[in-house]
């Protein structure tokens, strides 16, 4: 029986849907092709939060049935992004005795995963993920796979994603009013670390930012683990609304102006440069300087960038990410922004996109740039389904929707061992 793995990318500018098959390359393995896309502007959301659910509802609704007719398949449960302010992280530890005839089994790990889950949070706030970073097996550590050790003590160091109550129940509507299960909520830059990182960048260490509409999500990792997250309330939007206010225009012309005349490198834009614009106030368009507009654009990223440098710094991992910034989601776009990237952070600094290299086919050439790493991740992250996470999964049924913790142990092992 075909297996399918869907994805839905709630953003703040745009809403997408993926379906995809999944398949085995020439080697066998696990591979996935992609079947159906379907995409519709963000309604009701703001900065990755949703403030209409009527109108999140309806546009979830329409991704979701560009989806199921390009692809020919019905979706029936998806992996579903999250991201948002509301978003916190902390690191905790977990333990577990082990029967030292069997070894360490899948129930083992889960257990560990689950007492380091044992930690006070807010009342309005809820867990969304439980990450091993690493596992210690009888005070040994630094072990990755710690699945069949033999050992009496296992122990976990887990990165714990939190998220508000409310933000995550108003998003998980949003799908279960489409009758689609969420196969998990997965936050965004995580995600999107499937699609652009490469594996020696996760083991030197490195950061993934991920600017999106109204969003730049930030995921670190060093050997190979995930060490710290954080959420900035800003974005591409920020970009737009600054050109807005500049030039006295709307928001639409101010984007179509950033879109097809943005840079956030001035000094490469022709100081004789022009270009036309409705703006308020005026029955006809109004000429600008093109390079005036890059310094509002620059004004802006160079201020996204220090604090993106704060963030890196506060972390404690700074020095710790060779491999530096892989900047990805659409306003990473621009034109100059890893220039400006490497030139304010002061380390190396690239563009993540989907590329050949992934285990997947089927992207057609939207689907191959940064602004869609995160909806293609989220594919590659049902694939890969990370067996050393503790997953909820949210089920639409006739009584009304409820939400349930799911830890099936079988498929862990089946994710556990090779082959």
């Amino acid at each position: 029986m075909q297996e399918f793995i869907s994805a839905i990318d709630i953003g703040t500018t745009k809403i997408c849907a993926l379906t995809a098959a999944v398949t085995h390359d020439s080697l066998g393995r696990l591979a996935l092709h992609v079947l159906g896309q379907g995409q519709t502007p963000s309604r009701g959301i703001r900065r990755g939060v949703v403030i209409n659910v009527g109108e999140a509802i309806a546009s979830v609704g329409e991704a979701v049935e560009k989806c199921e007719q390009d692809s020919g398949e019905h979706i029936l449960s998806a992996y579903v992004g999250i991201a948002g302010s509301h978003i916190t992280t902390l690191n905790s530890k977990g333990v577990s005795p082990v029967d030292a005839r069997s070894g360490v089994t899948g129930q083992d790990m889960q257990r560990a995963l689950e007492g380091a889950r044992a930690v006070a949070l807010p009342q309005n706030q809820e867990i969304i993920h439980t990450i091993a970073r690493q596992w210690t097996v009888d005070g040994q550590s630094e072990v990755q796979q710690p699945l069949g050790m033999s050992a009496y003590r296992l122990e976990v160091d887990a990165h714990i994603v939190t998220g508000s109550t409310t933000a995550v129940t108003n998003l998980t509507q949003c799908v279960l009013a489409q009758n689609i299960d969420i196969d998990e909520l997965v936050l965004e830059p995580l995600a999107a670390n499937e699609a652009v990182l490469r594996p020696e960048e996760r083991r030197m260490g490195v950061a993934v930012v991920d600017m999106g509409g109204g969003t730049t999500d930030i995921a670190i990792f060093v050997e190979d683990g995930l060490c710290h997250t954080v959420i900035l309330d800003m974005g591409g939007n920020h970009l737009t609304n600054d050109v807005a206010v500049g030039l006295h225009a709307p928001f639409e012309t101010a984007e179509e102006l950033k879109l097809r005349y943005g840079s956030v490198l001035p000094e490469r834009v022709a100081e004789d440069e022009k270009v036309w614009a409705s703006v308020f106030g005026e029955k006809s368009e109004l000429s600008f300087s093109r390079r005036f507009i890059s310094e509002i654009l620059e004004a802006r990223a160079t201020e996204i960038f220090e604090i993106i440098g704060e963030k890196l710094e506060d972390s404690g991992y700074y020095d710790h990410m060779p491999a530096g910034v892989v900047l990805t989601g659409g306003a990473s776009q621009l034109p100059g922004m890893t220039e400006l990237g490497r030139r304010v952070l002061g380390m190396p600094v690239r563009i993540g996109t989907p590329s050949g290299r992934l285990p997947i086919t089927g992207l057609n050439r939207s689907l191959q740039t940064p602004a869609y790493s995160t909806s293609v991740g989220l594919l590659l992250w049902g694939l890969h389904e990370d067996a050393r996470a503790v997953h909820r999964r949210f089920a639409a049924d006739q009584a009304g929707n409820h939400s349930v913790w799911v830890g099936n142990v079988m498929q862990w092992l089946k994710n556990l061992l090779p082959g």
